[in-house]
């Protein structure tokens, strides 16, 4: 399935507390900057009460959204999309959806349940307040597993997000891809940020002026240099373009 959803936003971690009930278990909020009428990749930091995986209409608060706006989750086993529109009455409704001859009925949002490292879409159909996720802090390390590709011409997508609580390094933790496995990042303003598996490292093109002297003549050239790094930030949805490769990020 080809992407068909622009992004305009990342998902960004600007507010984290958490209080202790007399369980000690801890609990959270994180708000997520958005932009209006964009789409906003947001990554699943928290679990359910039990420590379960936490359903979709507990993790995402309506109190700043409106009617109208709409979660997506990509299922890629099934190669599919699967919606969810808020309703006036807060409710998450899912969307009934058409994939070749098959309709596509998703489940009620308190039955469908999100990982830690799980990613998701949220279309703003006006405002941009924060988003709001709640939640109780997982204990111990999350994953986020990859589905695997088979060439740079023939990749599979697995949309996913950091659900760990700090910035991590793909090449420091030893996230081994594929070659031609390629990560985006989406950022604020409709950009983003590509990442290649290469020389078992992962990294980035950029260009950067570079100097030369020919003779007599000193010259600057913009040129295509090679960085490794690839670090996806707390709360940072992105995809993985698999071309054969099909790690296990683990998120602490």
């Amino acid at each position: 399935m080809k992407l068909r959803l622009m992004i305009c936003a990342m998902a960004t971690s600007v507010a984290l507390f958490a209080t202790e009930d007399t369980l000690s278990a801890v609990y959270g909020v994180m708000a997520v900057e958005d932009t209006a009428s964009c789409n906003t990749v947001v990554g699943v930091p928290w679990v359910s009460d039990s420590g379960a995986d936490i359903s979709l209409s507990n993790l995402v608060s309506a109190v700043t959204l409106e009617a109208d706006d709409i979660l997506y989750l990509y299922d890629t086993a099934n190669d599919q999309w699967n919606g969810y529109q808020l309703l006036a009455s807060g409710v998450w409704d899912p969307l009934t959806t058409v994939k070749g001859n098959t309709i596509v009925n998703p489940p009620a949002a308190d039955e469908k349940t999100l990982a830690r490292g799980a990613g998701m879409i949220l279309q703003r159909a006006h405002n941009a307040n924060p988003i709001y996720l709640c939640g109780r802090a997982g204990t111990g390390s999350a994953t986020s597993s990859i589905a695997a590709g088979t060439s740079p011409s023939n990749t599979v997508q697995t949309l996913f997000a950091n659900g760990g609580a700090s910035d991590l390094n793909l090449n420091t933790a030893n996230v081994a891809g594929g070659a031609g496995d390629r990560i985006i990042v989406p950022q604020n303003g409709g950009t983003s940020i590509q990442y290649e598996y290469k020389n078992n490292k992962w990294g980035r093109y950029t260009k950067q002026s570079v100097t030369k002297t020919i003779g007599s003549r000193t010259i600057t050239l913009n040129q295509d240099v090679w960085t490794e790094g690839c670090t996806i930030p707390a709360g940072t949805g992105a995809w993985y373009m698999s071309a054969g490769g099909n790690p296990t990020i683990t998120w602490q």
